[in-house]
């Protein structure tokens, strides 16, 4: 059977998708997976073929609507148009990646696509070819006005195949725990978390505890001067303060200015995975897999949620007990001072870590998955 796997622009699209596409090849069925030019190396990088569906740079789609005009992009990410703008973006990738898809499809038909929480293309190809599609989404994302956006700009698309929206899937795959999944979200089949990353060589100190308690501080694999820089260099002061070994998973810019700034951190871009169970305690933006992967080590949580979209998921965490989040106007010197004690010292944290790493444990593993997702076909 032919699956082709849709994802979003970003790294973390390309790993929340794999354990499936992975489960896949290595059941003997033939894989694509699809996304942006800039990321078919990650793809690549996880051992799967690589599709590069756009040509436009990412920066120009972010930054220009199709009708030319400069995009508007609003400097408060509260701002309910910051939302409606990211779905503006994502719907002109779609709209690009529709053209290459064809072309595949044309060559090399799928029997099944699966896209990612944004892939919009996947939707639209998959009604074009009429097989199914099926959405794969990770932890508790509020995307409603992301759809919104997309929506809008994708109504040419939409209306030569005679929609008004984006079509309903097949199925729903989601990887968020039941424990901290919304009440609201829509039903879903579970499937287990395993984390995926890009590989690098390993050094002994990735997997070796240290002499002082080691802290990942980490803004996502997009990390760079103009996004989540300033929340990563304000936590590595905090927790040099306190005495602790601070490694940070970063892009190459980022980290070298971070070593150039700090000197003694660990920066770079190394495997969140091999080094998480070292870690006493990891600090990040509410990233969905970054959470995961922590919860799997039994590590305690500081999440500071920047964008509305994540804020939710971030809660719910903190609700479990398994962390603590703190919202913008709330993540005063004090207040993240106090957090990052509590969290390093309080056994209870690492506890309800433990807790929902056992939940996750127990959900379908990506082989069992596959079965129902060949089965639509």
């Amino acid at each position: 059977m032919r699956l082709l796997f849709v994802t979003g622009p970003t790294p973390s699209n390309v790993f929340a998708l794999a354990p499936l596409a992975l489960a896949a090849r290595d059941a003997g069925h033939q894989v694509f997976m699809s996304t942006v030019r800039e990321r078919t190396s990650v793809v690549t990088g996880v051992g799967l073929p690589a599709l590069a569906a756009t040509t436009t740079p990412l920066a120009d789609l972010k930054a220009t609507r199709r009708s030319g005009e400069r995009e508007h992009v609003p400097d408060d990410v509260d701002h309910p148009e910051f939302i409606r703008y990211t779905g503006r973006w994502f719907g002109r990738v779609a709209a690009e990646s529709l053209v290459t898809l064809r072309e595949v499809a044309a060559a090399w038909r799928p029997d099944v696509v699966v896209g990612g929480p944004h892939a919009y293309a996947a939707a639209l190809l998959a009604h074009e070819l009429s097989v199914p599609w099926v959405r794969h989404t990770w932890t508790a994302l509020d995307t409603r006005g992301i759809h919104i956006g997309s929506e809008a700009e994708l109504a040419p698309e939409l209306g030569r195949l005679g929609l008004d929206r984006i079509p309903p899937p097949a199925m729903l795959i989601d990887n968020c725990p039941p424990s901290i999944r919304q009440a609201d979200a829509a039903p879903a089949q579970q499937i287990r978390y395993i984390p995926v990353n890009s590989q690098c060589t390993a050094e002994p100190w990735m997997y070796t505890p240290g002499e002082r308690r080691r802290v990942c501080v980490t803004g996502g694999s997009m990390a760079a001067r103009d996004n989540n820089f300033e929340l990563i260099r304000s936590m590595v002061k905090h927790l040099r303060a306190l005495g602790a070994e601070v490694v940070v998973p970063a892009p190459q810019e980022t980290a070298d200015a971070l070593r150039a700034e700090f000197g003694d951190i660990r920066a770079g871009w190394f495997p969140l995975d091999v080094v998480m169970p070292t870690c006493a305690l990891v600090v990040h933006h509410a990233g969905g897999l970054t959470g995961l992967t922590a919860t799997l080590s039994h590590v305690p949580q500081l999440l500071l949620p920047q964008e509305a979209k994540v804020r939710e998921s971030s809660r719910l965490v903190g609700a479990y007990g398994c962390g603590i989040s703190l919202l913008p106007d709330e993540a005063t010197e004090d207040r993240v001072a106090g957090a990052l004690e509590e969290l390093l010292h309080k056994p209870s944290y690492a506890e309800r870590a433990g807790d929902l790493a056992r939940e996750i444990d127990g959900m379908p593993a990506p082989v069992e998955v596959l079965d129902l997702v060949t089965s639509l076909a």
